[in-house]
């Protein structure tokens, strides 16, 4: 099966290098459009020599012009697997390696593969609590999402509303995930997302990077625990080390904030069987 990825960045110099090499071997094409970073992404992105990437760029990108970014991909797209990657988002080996070679099955009925991914907060050594997730895909919920859609079952697919609102659309203009009867499947697989960690020296020039970043004590991860291949290699010297633990005054803004924080969960949201 052919796949390819999307990756749509603006001022993602912490994490894209790491993102992209997650995929890299596992994929047959990355296209990656830049919407106008002012930071160091641009060159970091280039430092990685690989013909499976297939670079662009542009400026000036509001909500709804991301939405038409996102279609133009997708219609350019001639792959079996659509893989959807976000410069934030850094998959395990054995996360990707299992996935791919579930796709390649020869007999696979699904539209899109769910996927839990472990929230990280503060550092890459701590993750938000699964009853902090809100997402929910049938009967799956928490830190969930659909990062894999099978392009041959549906090949009349369209990206609608702008940036936040975001989806996947049939024919029918119906939601992938709500389409009946329920054509999914969920892989316990997990992949890191640092949505919430520090992006970017310029996160201030991005639309609502600013709401994004969370005071959270987390969990961390197991002593066993086996971090995406890309933290562990040689990289070139303008791209930020993974490894940087939370600051005392992240962790004193994190313990004024905890109390309100569990009440909340408590009061607001049921427990879940994601990550």
């Amino acid at each position: 099966m052919k796949i390819t990825a999307h990756s749509i960045v603006k001022n993602e110099q912490n994490w894209i290098w790491h993102s992209l090499n997650s995929v890299l071997s596992f994929v047959d094409e990355i296209i990656v459009w830049d919407t106008g970073s002012t930071d160091n992404t641009i060159k970091i992105i280039k430092t990685i020599s690989s013909p499976k990437i297939k670079f662009l760029h542009s400026t000036h990108i509001d909500p709804d012009a991301l939405t038409t970014i996102r279609q133009e991909m997708l219609e350019a797209t001639k792959s079996d697997w659509l893989l959807i990657l976000d410069g934030d988002e850094i998959w395990p080996e054995a996360s990707i390696r299992q996935t791919i070679s579930f796709i390649n099955k020869s007999a696979n009925p699904y539209e899109y593969l769910i996927h839990p991914y472990y929230n990280l907060v503060g550092d890459v050594f701590h993750y938000q609590d699964k009853s902090a997730g809100r997402y929910k895909i049938d009967e799956y919920s928490g830190h969930i999402t659909i990062r894999f859609v099978n392009l041959k079952l549906l090949p009349k697919l369209h990206f609608s509303k702008p940036h936040g609102q975001q989806g996947l659309f049939d024919d029918a203009n119906t939601l992938i995930q709500d389409r009946k009867p329920f054509r999914g499947h969920f892989l316990d697989l997990p992949y890191l997302h640092a949505t919430h960690l520090i992006r970017s020296s310029h996160d201030g020039g991005v639309m609502k990077r600013s709401f994004k970043r969370k005071f959270d004590l987390g969990i961390p991860f197991s002593r066993d625990f086996i971090y995406p291949k890309p933290f562990y290699l040689p990289h070139p010297h303008i791209i930020p080390s993974p490894w940087k633990p939370r600051s005392p005054g992240y962790l004193l803004a994190t313990l004024i904030q905890s109390p309100f924080k569990l009440v909340k969960r408590k009061l607001f949201h049921s427990s879940t069987n994601g990550y």
